[in-house]
């Protein structure tokens, strides 16, 4: 593979920033004589319209290898996996030789696994002798998000993965960016600054026939990102890091609208069928008793089931005891009980002895789940996730937040470098929740600008522009909520009394601390 154009700093690495706002910068004349992009800028134009594929389509399907760690590490296979616009998923993994399709949409997530994949993940630890299903693989069961130590619904966000190809925030590291203001909030912490000292280190390479490089007709790279594109421009494949100590080889074809709604109207049929088990139910300490009368003798137990991920439905319980006097077995019985979903049951059984001495008992349960999910929650999930597919648009490069920590919080609550914007309704945006909810992020530093009774200082030119945002910002979405997310706790109730106090309490202020990892 050989590399056609290395950009350099200067002139160049001011192309990026400027190109952010206008698509504009470096040009070369051409044949004719009319200005055209020179080939780094070319390079750079690629790119951004290669993100832009992704990050805008109603979702999109990948095939490939996902890695995680960095010594030993762990590496998931992925076949077929269709993500949508919200993030909600279904396709199949493989991890350590177990196997599973997954479905996740909304708060819930499913999987189908075999007995290799069940093997590795035991499930939460029970009560002795309180044993859960074993053979799982022909039905749907809860299980946790992270439950391949990462969510794929947040790694794999069409957004989030067609805006990170650039690697503007790798690239830039724990520099602070010096340069012209942009945009709004310019005395603010989250103020953006336009750079011509930036290196993007994007570059075009060439792509030979069978040369093992990532899939599509041109390729280019970003950093430590490889990006290849198809004849019209789309992303066609990606291998690089996706986040904190994870690679990516991927596949991607977009998905369209159409392609959209037959997801959900799938997953809504898949999980209407009932009989869901969970893998994350939890069983309380069997309470019980052991009494003999006359001829028979009889054990009575109640059992509790919490935090199955389900809302209805029936836990099966099966009881089998043995019975001793004096060390010696006398008999033995079985029954079955059932209890509801977040509920409590009753399970006994009796076996005949005649005899006078001391008696003792042992028991083991099995427990069968068949529980149902929320519909309405379902269906909610299913609009909002064809709602926002069908308006994925409206991604513009801009100029980057000026800190390392802003940038950082930028990325954990938007899940989008702050390269990036949401326009809508002629405002831009920091980006867009799972259920839609329009979002604006503001790091660490506002508490500095707090007066000693916690308001925020009106004499601080920062006030009136973050008061200002968020008047335009709740014009601009119209019905849509909007949500100013704060990085500390007393920023966001000074500012949550000040939006109060000036009529704006329809916009949600909520506090969200800074995660070292974002």
């Amino acid at each position: 593979m050989r590399k056609k154009l290395i950009i350099a700093g200067g002139a160049a690495a001011a192309v990026a920033v400027l190109l952010g706002v206008t698509l504009s910068g470096v040009l070369a004349p051409s044949m004719d004589g009319t200005p055209a992009p020179n080939e780094a800028m070319r390079a750079l134009q690629g790119v951004n319209a290669a993100s832009l594929s992704l990050a805008e389509a109603p979702g999109a399907t990948y095939d490939g290898t996902i890695t995680l760690g960095t010594g030993s590490k762990s590496t998931i296979d992925i076949t077929k996996m269709t993500v949508t616009a919200t993030g909600d998923l279904r396709g199949k993994v493989r991890q350590g030789g177990g196997s599973a399709e997954v479905l996740q949409i909304g708060n819930l997530t499913l999987v189908k696994g075999d007995s290799a994949f069940w093997t590795a993940r035991p499930g939460p630890r029970q009560p002795a002798g309180v044993l859960t299903e074993k053979s799982l693989s022909d039905k749907w069961v809860t299980i946790g998000s992270k439950f391949l130590d990462v969510d794929l619904g947040v790694a794999l966000l069409p957004s989030r993965l067609g805006l990170l190809l650039g690697q503007q925030d790798a690239i830039l590291g724990d520099a602070e960016v010096t340069g012209t203001n942009v945009g709004r909030l310019t005395e603010t912490p989250d103020r953006r600054v336009a750079s011509g000292t930036d290196r993007p280190n994007i570059t075009e390479v060439e792509v030979e026939d069978a040369d093992g490089g990532v899939a599509g007709t041109r390729r280019f790279t970003a950093s430590s990102m490889s990006i290849g594109v198809d004849d019209t421009g789309a992303l066609a494949g990606l291998r690089g890091p996706i986040g904190p100590r994870v690679e990516a080889d991927l596949r991607v074809t977009p998905a369209t609208s159409a392609a959209v709604r037959d997801f959900y109207s799938s997953a809504k049929s898949a999980v209407a069928e009932g009989r869901i088990g969970s893998s994350t139910m939890t069983i309380g300490d069997p309470t019980g008793s052991l009494d003999c009368n006359g001829p028979t003798c009889s054990i009575n137990y109640d059992l509790t089931n919490a935090n199955s991920g389900l809302v209805g439905g029936t836990v099966t319980i099966g009881l089998t005891t043995d019975f001793k006097a004096v060390d010696r077995k006398v008999g033995s019985c079985s029954g079955s009980g059932t209890m509801p979903i977040n509920g409590r049951g009753h399970v006994a059984c009796t076996i005949r002895y005649t005899q006078t001495s001391d008696m003792t008992s042992q028991s083991r349960f099995t427990v069968t789940v068949n529980g149902t999910v929320d519909p309405v929650a379902i269906d909610a999930a299913a609009t909002t996730g064809n709602r926002i597919a069908e308006a994925a648009k409206g991604w513009e490069m801009t100029a980057p937040k000026v800190s390392e920590p802003a940038r950082r919080y930028n990325r954990q609550i938007t899940h989008a470098p702050s390269g990036y914007t949401l326009k809508v309704g002629g405002f831009n945006f920091d980006g867009r929740a799972s259920d839609g909810t329009l979002l604006l992020s503001y790091g660490v530093g506002y508490d500095g600008h707090l007066l000693p009774d916690g308001a925020i200082d009106p004499a601080w030119q920062g006030t009136e522009q973050v008061l200002s945002q968020a008047r335009d910002a709740l014009a601009a979405a119209g019905d849509t909520q909007v949500r100013l997310v704060f990085a500390e706790q007393r920023a966001a109730d000074a500012v949550n009394r000040m939006l109060i106090a000036n009529k704006l309490e329809r916009v949600q202020v909520v506090f969200v601390p800074l995660n070292a990892e974002a």
